[in-house]
């Protein structure tokens, strides 16, 4: 379907490479892919290059957010495609945590924030919100 399109075609503005890097950094922060391509759409339409206010590239990733998951670069390193998924997925990992799995709700979390959501459930150390 529309949610796992696994080796389909490719979604508007994404590149084989765009999605080479998006499952590579799903698999290694342990997040779904389908729920990765998710996020980059709904956040940039898989444009690496996405300014909006002080959110950057594929994922609109906060500098402030990025830093606290171990970013130490540049605001603008941000819009390195490879970069913000490293550190963006990082963050949408934490999400996915907090929402037990579930997309939807993970989506939301990725957006809106979850730090003091993780740190009722006692996630703020396995979400990187804490070292």
């Amino acid at each position: 379907g529309r949610e796992e399109r696994g080796g389909a075609g490719l979604y508007p503005n994404e590149t084989p490479y765009l999605r080479s890097r998006i499952n590579y950094w799903a698999a290694h922060h342990r997040v779904p892919p389908s729920l990765v391509q998710r996020v980059v759409i709904r956040e940039s339409g898989h444009r690496p290059d996405a300014r909006n206010g002080p959110y950057y590239g594929l994922m609109q990733l906060l500098p402030q957010t990025a830093r606290t998951m171990g970013y130490r670069g540049p605001d603008s390193g941000l819009l390195d495609a490879d970069t913000n998924l490293q550190y963006g997925v990082k963050y949408l990992r934490g999400a996915y945590l907090v929402a037990g799995g579930n997309h939807d709700a993970a989506v939301g979390w990725y957006a809106r924030g979850y730090y003091y959501e993780a740190k009722r459930k006692g996630l703020l150390e396995e979400t990187g919100l804490r070292g």
